[in-house]
């Protein structure tokens, strides 16, 4: 069981190097597909209870007709526009419709509140809206007011017709723009000619876990430049995308590392993007539509994780055999990694792994991992993980299963992918070398910073936050501590803002902890807390669900009508607990040895001394999330304020 590599990798670099040439802008990356693979599918979705295919023609069709509606509209070059919707095809038709039109696509999370949805659509001067559905559409209407640029919203589903005047639906966008091209058939492609790659492509608000607003704008320049990054990091890993690939979405595509993978990468190769039907039909979706490559943070992944093992774990043998196969996975892995600290993906396990551990590999691949194969549709290829840190836990039973987990890092400011882990140079929980067409070096204090290819050079219409997040020269502060090994490959060890000063002068990166204590998979969040304090204290929440899976087992009683629950990255997921559970002497003594085995990895100054249980989990709903579910540490501090006093009284 190996990695099922890409062939022909010089001759792949050289290709995306002279694409790189020729291609610089959106709509130039858009065309190339359409040209090459016409007739190849370009996108595949759930449409009248079964699976639907569009093919690059089609869709070249498709984005022209919205283009021409909004030329129609009095859209211009340059103009801003919004979508604000959960994952569907017609995210992906706006967005080309948007890019031919000459317009910069700003991006919203359908989460987001109202005092947000504000300041973005004010800060970049956006004249259309297009929301996802009705509701979404009412909300904007709601404010409509205090949105003095705001010409019309035009609404994707749950709507049949509009006004005529400030409402629209797509559809009659879609045909609004027919009409045009039957009366002036060049009229988009004499917009697209007018387009250059210092225009703006695209804006992307990031707040990250400090809260403040700031507008990634990236210039068409920058986002093919950035494709152009990511493609050829991969390929020097011999990982890279092909046009046979089929890439399943199931992350926000208002997240930058979803729309960088799953529309601009796949585009530019002529791969194909299947639109899932949301987290919640992630498995059911993999066994119809196969993919070969997905994009997921860790919060999802370790979901997939668990969800698995409380499949194999529904008798008490099948439990046993699952807990059996990831101890195999994780010891599989060790034993292939050499002094470097890397292992080669592409390598069969037979073939590396010797003696016991071999023959434990053989019964583990028939009982567990081929099964788990076969779930996740069977020619799953790669995972790229990002939006957070993965940890060893996490990333060891996946590669130990055979499925490459390529851990990345990027920001919204960096299109992504400025570090992709390669399937020939494994280390687990790090990234890779800095990717080709970045110059980068690293503070005094270890921050990371970057310039070159795909990376910003400013905030738009931000002063404050370009004088504090860029060099004079020209470099992006990242605001990650980094550490490099010898071969050049890095880690983050913390966000530099989170880095805890206690009083006596002595700083702690949080992550560390949090990541020792996450190991246990009965532990699902964790805060560390001591900024300006003599010791480091944590609110630790439980895994409700097999917490409430212990008590039943022991007899315990709980009052089971006090369990909430809510779905979390598509799982039906315990939240909120009452006191019984909460408090139980059990649950406490299961956190509490989890910490005093945490402590041991741990200097004395980064212990932690006392901890808190809450009765319910961080959520974003209450803003103590980012869409990608990192938490928000003042938000959750002040939300948490009781608890958290009761620690240092």
């Amino acid at each position: 069981m190996g990695l099922k590599m890409v062939p022909d990798t010089d001759f792949r670099i050289q290709w995306i190097d002279l694409w790189n040439e020729n291609v610089h802008t959106v709509p130039q990356m858009f065309y190339t597909p359409v040209k090459f693979h016409g007739d190849r599918p370009a996108h595949i979705y759930w449409k009248d209870d079964q699976w639907v295919t569009l093919t690059y023609k089609e869709f070249a069709a498709l984005a022209e007709e919205i283009a021409a509606g909004l030329i129609g509209l009095g859209v211009q070059k340059g103009d801003n526009l919004v979508i604000m919707s959960t994952n569907c095809p017609e995210w992906g038709w706006s967005d080309m419709g948007i890019e031919l039109a000459g317009g910069c696509t700003t991006t919203i999370f359908p989460s987001l509140g109202k005092d947000d949805v504000s300041f973005i659509i004010n800060h970049s001067q956006v004249n259309y809206v297009f929301a996802g559905n009705k509701a979404l559409a009412d909300m904007i209407t709601s404010f409509r007011d205090e949105l003095p640029t705001l010409k019309g919203i035009i609404v994707l589903h749950e709507l049949e017709a509009g006004n005529g005047l400030d409402l629209f639906t797509l559809n009659e966008i879609r045909e609004a723009g027919r009409k045009l091209l039957e009366q002036q058939p060049d009229i988009v492609a004499n917009r697209t000619a007018t387009i250059t790659p210092e225009d703006a492509a695209t804006t992307v608000y990031t707040s990250g876990t400090t809260g403040k607003l700031k507008a990634a704008r990236l210039s068409h320049r920058v986002v093919t430049d950035g494709i152009w990054r990511c493609l050829r990091n991969q390929m020097m890993g011999e990982i890279g995308v092909e046009t046979t690939d089929v890439y399943l979405s199931v992350m926000p595509m208002a997240h930058i590392m979803e729309r960088t993978y799953g529309m601009f990468c796949i585009m530019a190769v002529g791969a194909c993007l299947a639109w899932g039907r949301g987290p919640a039909f992630v498995i059911q979706d993999m066994q119809e539509i196969k993919p070969t490559f997905m994009v997921m943070v860790p919060r999802m992944m370790d979901r997939i994780l668990k969800g698995l093992r409380q499949v194999f774990g529904a008798t008490p043998e099948g439990a046993a055999a699952w807990d059996w196969a990831m101890d195999v996975a994780g010891r599989s892995i060790d034993a292939r990694i050499g002094e470097d600290g890397t292992f080669d993906m592409s390598l069969d396990y037979l073939e590396v792994l010797n003696g016991d551990i071999r023959e434990e590999y053989i019964k583990a691949k028939a009982a567990v991992f081929d099964k788990v194969h076969a779930v996740m549709g069977g020619r799953l290829r790669c995972f790229a993980s990002g939006g957070a840190a993965i940890l060893p836990e996490l990333h060891k039973p996946f590669l130990g299963m055979g499925i490459f987990v390529s851990n990345g890092y990027g920001l919204t400011e960096t299109l992504c992918g400025v570090g992709v882990g390669r399937g020939t140079h494994v280390k687990v929980s790090w990234n890779a070398p800095v990717a080709p067409g970045i110059e980068w070096r690293q503070d005094e204090d270890g921050e990371l910073l970057l310039k070159g290819a795909g990376i910003i050079t400013e905030y738009y219409n931000d002063p404050e936050s370009n004088q504090t997040c860029f060099t004079e020269d020209g470099f992006f502060r990242t605001g990650d501590i980094v550490e490099f090994d010898e071969n050049g490959i890095f880690h983050v060890v913390d966000r530099k803002k989170a880095i805890i000063v206690m009083d006596t002068g002595k700083n702690v990166a949080p992550a560390r902890a949090e990541a020792l204590l996450m190991r246990n998979i009965l532990i699902d969040q964790v805060l560390i807390i001591g900024d300006g304090k003599k010791y480091i204290t944590a609110l630790i929440c439980p895994n409700w669900d097999e917490m409430a899976k212990i008590a039943d087992a022991k007899g315990i009683p709980y009052d089971k009508e006090k369990l909430h629950y809510e779905l979390v990255n598509g799982m039906n997921t315990c939240v909120e607990v009452g006191p019984e559970l909460a408090e139980a002497e059990f649950v406490r003594q299961i956190v509490a040895e989890t910490v005093d085995k945490a402590n041991q990895e741990l200097a004395d100054f980064e212990q932690i001394k006392r901890f808190k249980i809450p009765h319910r989990k961080f959520l974003q709903k209450y803003d103590e999330l980012t869409p990608t579910s990192k938490a928000k540490q003042r938000v959750i501090i002040t939300n948490f304020a009781a608890d958290i006093e009761s620690l240092y009284a």
